[in-house]
């Protein structure tokens, strides 16, 4: 029988094969609020690491739950494994300032555009403070607004001051929106300079409360419709109530130009009152016009859409 030769060893198990070096990946840029302008606490998910020789330890330069001033922070995380293998990856933590605005309570005041009359009657749509409170809310998010509509069909602005006067009172407004004067052009020619001067009456009372005051010119009306004599007398009554807003320091709405830059798209069938998109329109016309008024958010701070 055959021996086995002088020396000779079993053979041996190879070595296990060193793992791959760790990876990590990091979550999404992280978007955080500041309500105040100062650093605020932001959570995250620290990044599980794949790969390496355990045990693999992840850190990140920030922890989560850290205060994170307003502005963009790079956050790195690092990946480290028992062979002192590192895998690194970055990701964002914003801060921005929440949008404020110094006014909350808005009291609308007019005749049946402001009630939400749209073309031929009596058809009526969702009224422009509609629009323009869902334009509030969208942006203003971490405050809470109230916009009361009172427009009443066929007013005049000669006759509104004793309404308002009550609704002042009842409903202490911080914000006019005053849009009226329409009823009163198609009078003579005192009609209108009484509206004027019901409007100016009107704005005074306000401010003497202490209300800010919006002051809109009124919509266009289409030329050779049913109001063909309206169309001409419009831009010369606008023209007053621009003069007025300057003389008294109200802050002019613009909606007469607005709805002027498309008439087929925003008047309605009736040559007069606005189309539903027209009544948007308005929303959003006063919704500029008090934004660029009353908005508070410091300017160091990117402007949200």
């Amino acid at each position: 029988m055959a021996m086995a030769a002088c020396g000779s060893s079993s053979p041996t198990t190879p070595a296990p094969p060193t793992p791959a070096a760790p990876a990590v990946s990091c979550p999404a840029s992280v978007q955080a609020a500041s309500l105040d302008g100062l650093s605020v606490p932001v959570t995250f998910a620290v990044p599980a690491a794949s790969g390496g020789q355990a045990p693999v330890a992840v850190t990140c330069s920030a922890a989560p739950g850290a205060n994170f001033p307003v502005g963009s922070t790079v956050v790195t995380c690092t990946a480290t494994d028992a062979l002192v293998r590192q895998a690194t990856c970055n990701f964002n933590v914003t801060v921005s300032i929440a949008p404020r605005i110094s006014k909350t309570s808005f009291l609308a005041f007019g005749d049946s555009i402001t009630f939400g009359r749209c073309g031929l009657s009596p058809t009526t749509c969702p009224p422009y403070t509609e629009r323009l409170g869902e334009l509030l809310s969208a942006r203003y998010t971490a405050q809470t607004f109230t916009v009361s509509t009172q427009g009443v069909n066929g007013e005049r602005a000669a006759d509104g001051l004793s309404r308002l006067a009550e609704l002042l009172s009842s409903e202490r407004p911080q914000v006019l929106l005053l849009m009226e004067g329409t009823n009163d052009v198609a009078g003579t020619s005192a009609d209108r300079v009484r509206a004027i001067d019901g409007l100016d009456d009107m704005v005074r009372l306000a401010q003497s409360q202490g209300v800010v005051v919006f002051l809109a010119t009124i919509s266009p009306a289409r030329a050779g419709g049913a109001y063909g004599d309206n169309a001409e007398r419009i831009p010369r009554f606008n023209d007053e109530i621009r003069s007025l807003a300057d003389r008294r320091g109200a802050t002019l709405v613009d909606v007469f130009s607005a709805m002027n830059a498309d008439i087929d798209r925003y008047v309605g069938a009736d040559d007069l009152h606005p189309t539903e998109e027209g009544l948007r329109l308005i929303g959003e016309t006063f919704y500029t016009a008090i934004r660029n008024t009353l908005d508070t958010t410091p300017s160091t701070q990117g402007d949200p859409p």
